[in-house]
């Protein structure tokens, strides 16, 4: 396998964290590590547990491969440090991926560039006395959600892995319960329409979309469990015809370029019923374990676990 500018450098990778996704960025760190052991390159596999032991990294680093997800990892929080540090790392920069982890900061510059994507409120609790004030992008106020009854889908707006999300097939009861699951990873939560289709998520690296996934759980949505528990999730290369695909691979590819997204990332979508693509969020530090969607999808293309990781090292 050719090295080319990584031949003789110490690289680093990072995992763990301190957020909710800890054990997933484990995984992923140990299978980067495992991927590139074999070809004597200088290597560590670096834990990190808080702030502070992030604060005592210095740049004996090298090149760092960030696999910390969530808060820490996605939010532009290591990346920043490592810039202070002028420590060489993957993927996008802090100011980017401080934007990114935030689902309703992300929807609102796709809205203002003309793209699709579900309409919501979000939620914005007042830490001190546990008040909220609404705001409004697209969907109706919280009152009229529940008069009208449609479904809609609860989420912390700057959390991954699918926790603290729900899907309300019924309002007529309130959504107190499922804003407050949310409310328990973020003091921000977002309402969002409910888009009945197929979830598809489309890589993409350097600059490039990869082959889309279909993703077919079989439970109420693709959450936790689906990710990374059950064996009976269906994954498969999305069945699109030519111009379907080209479509669902350049919205992919604008959603990632208007947020100024560097090295890669994972773009997800509905495919409607209705046959339209609905941006639902972007991953700028997606999973690399060995039920994610990313090696999935490179696979499809013909490129291995361990050169897709040596082709994401190459973009720092």
């Amino acid at each position: 396998m050719n090295l080319g500018s990584l031949e003789g450098k110490k690289i680093s990778i990072i995992c763990g964290g301190w957020s909710a996704e800890r054990e997933i960025s484990l995984k992923t760190g140990k299978a980067v590590f495992k991927a590139l052991e074999d070809l004597n390159l200088d290597l560590d596999l670096i834990d990190i547990k808080s702030e502070k032991e992030a604060h005592d990294l210095d740049n004996s680093l090298g090149l760092a491969f960030i696999a910390l997800h969530g808060r820490g990892g996605e939010d532009g929080f290591i990346q920043n440090l490592f810039e202070q540090k002028l420590i060489p790392y993957t993927g996008s920069n802090s100011s980017v991926c401080k934007l990114t982890m935030n689902k309703s900061e992300t929807k609102k510059i796709w809205i203002k560039e003309g793209l699709l994507t579900p309409d919501f409120l979000e939620i914005n609790f007042d830490t001190e006395n546990d008040s909220y004030h609404e705001l409004n992008f697209g969907i109706q106020n919280l009152s009229e959600i529940i008069q009208g009854n449609k479904p809609i889908v609860v989420k912390p707006c700057r959390e991954g892995s699918s926790f603290g999300i729900s899907i309300v097939q019924d309002t007529s009861n309130g959504v107190n319960e499922e804003i407050l699951a949310a409310r328990s990873y973020d003091n921000r939560v977002i309402l969002e329409e409910f888009i009945e289709g197929t979830e598809l998520t489309v890589p993409i690296l350097d600059g490039k979309a990869l082959t889309p996934i279909s993703i077919k759980p079989n439970s109420k949505f693709y959450d936790y469990e689906a990710k990374y528990e059950r064996k009976d999730t269906v994954y498969e290369a999305s069945k699109l015809d030519k111009q379907r695909m080209k479509e669902v691979k350049g919205l992919a590819l604008e959603a990632y370029s208007v947020l100024e997204c560097k090295g890669w990332a994972r773009v997800d979508l509905i495919d409607s019923k209705e046959e339209n693509f609905y941006l639902i969020e972007i991953n700028t530090v997606p999973g690399l374990t060995n039920t994610s969607l990313f090696p999935k999808s490179a696979a499809l293309e013909g490129i291995s676990f361990t050169e897709l990781v040596i082709r994401m090292l190459k973009t720092a």
